[in-house]
């Protein structure tokens, strides 16, 4: 989290400059307490407008609160409100700085007793609006068991920037920790057993969040943050997400050909083999609606990776060319997120280097520099999908034939090619090219109806 850290109204001189400090209700009692509800809550309103005084530090303006704390008291407050972005200070008696400046969210530590000034400032000159203020006297828990959905309120100080908890687990199953701070650009970290996890943004923004599958077993949790020196308060906890119906996590080890699983993607990637016992044209899909997939498939003359080929949302899609052999196939994320996903595989024969091409068949080519052809055999009307692969340049693929002229660049995702249409009965010329006409390598083209 990054916001200007201006002071909301002038420290130690000018005190006349905090202006009509609006009193929390009931803070004129001798008691420190006075003003929160029997379970140490209290809220407080107010507007920052045009005529509300001015920070000398940046032209924005302020309002105050009077607040009457206890040494030991930790009072977290949280801004809410049309008000955007508000800036948190308190000051004690003599204007010295206590905490902040911090934004939508501020822990209170009051050093002794006394009456203290909470400042809440816009972000610019320009910042104005109506705010809420909900206080609450809480107790951090900076060490101890995780219990599951049991939310744990830490602290973390200058002294300790870093707190360790303990995690018990009874059941085998799928685990999710979540770090979330308005103060701190949080990190998590889980070790125990073949457990060793990191993560600093997957819980959205400069929250964390670590999704994994666990064994019985005894692990620690740490919470820490990023920012130098750490300080400040976060909210920790632990849920345990069930598996959808039926389903069994495959995260490693061989896999059949033409199979679905579903695997969870976390810190480490999932690698799974795949046997091929002749020339084909291999597909292998990751799909996920929570994270951004990532593919690599390495074997017999074949390295290649990819993001988004797939092409949908944030799937990858690899489709090339293999002869026989073992490969290995990696499933991991692009953005170091968890969650679910599926990875399917299939693959279609290919009959060789031929120079004619019917539905439901591929055929190989190669290409030095210029351009290729094949013949497309069409014997029923219907609706069809062409698509060209190359693994070593920018397919470019055009079909043309009986009052038809179509070409694509990249429609089946990376630099392949992909054309769909209705094509009517006969014969159809493919023209195979790279991007820039300077393309070398080998190519596939395969063609299927659409379903």
């Amino acid at each position: 989290m990054s916001f200007t850290k201006s002071l909301p109204f002038p420290l130690i001189r000018g005190a006349a400059a905090l202006g009509m400090a609006v009193t929390l209700a009931g803070c004129a009692a001798t008691q420190g307490t006075s003003g929160f509800d029997a379970s140490g809550q209290a809220r407080l309103q107010g507007e920052i407008t045009s005529s509300s005084p001015v920070n000398f530090s940046d032209g924005s303006h302020h309002q105050v609160f009077a607040l009457k704390l206890k040494q030991g008291d930790l009072v977290r407050v949280q801004q809410s409100g049309a008000l955007d972005g508000a800036v948190l200070t308190l000051v004690d008696e003599r204007n010295q700085l206590v905490n902040g400046p911090n934004q939508g969210a501020l822990h209170l530590t009051p050093e002794a007793d006394g009456t203290y000034r909470l400042g809440v400032s816009g972000s610019s000159p320009s910042t104005f609006g109506p705010f809420q203020l909900s206080l609450e006297k809480v107790t951090p828990r900076n060490s101890g068991a995780l219990e599951l959905d049991q939310s744990v309120f830490g602290l973390l100080t200058r002294n300790g920037n870093a707190n360790t908890y303990t995690l018990n687990v009874a059941e085998a199953g799928l685990y999710e920790i979540l770090m979330t701070s308005d103060e701190l650009d949080t990190v998590l970290k889980l070790n125990g057993g073949a457990v060793s996890a990191e993560d600093d943004d997957s819980g959205g923004g400069t929250n964390s969040r670590i999704t994994v599958q666990l064994e019985p077993g005894t692990y620690q949790v740490t919470a820490t943050a990023l920012d130098d020196p750490a300080e400040g308060a976060y909210d920790l906890n632990v849920t345990s997400r069930p598996l959808p119906e039926g389903v069994e996590l495959v995260n490693g080890g061989p896999i059949e050909l033409g199979a679905s699983i579903t695997g969870l993607a976390d810190s480490s990637p999932k690698v799974y083999s795949l046997t091929i016992t002749e020339r084909a044209l291999l597909r292998v899909v990751m799909s996920s609606p929570v994270v951004d997939s990532y593919l690599s498939l390495q074997g017999p003359g074949v390295d290649v990776t990819d993001d988004d080929g797939a092409g949908n949302n944030l799937d990858a899609g690899i489709t090339t060319l293999v002869s026989p052999g073992t490969y290995r196939l990696s499933a991991s994320t692009a953005d170091g997120s968890a969650g679910l996903f599926t990875l399917t595989t299939a693959t279609q024969p290919v009959s060789g280097s031929g120079s004619t091409l019917r539905p439901g068949e591929a055929v190989s080519g190669s290409l030095a520099g210029a351009s290729a052809e094949k013949t497309l055999v069409i014997s029923e009307a219907g609706a069809y999908k062409v698509e060209l692969y190359a693994g070593d340049f920018d397919a470019m693929l055009k079909l043309s034939g009986n009052g038809v002229e179509l070409e694509d660049d990249d429609g089946a995702g990376g630099t392949n090619s992909r054309i769909s249409s209705y094509l009517e009965a006969g014969r159809y010329t493919l023209t195979a090219s790279s991007y820039d006409n300077n393309g070398r390598g080998s190519f596939v083209i395969s063609a299927e109806r659409e379903q």
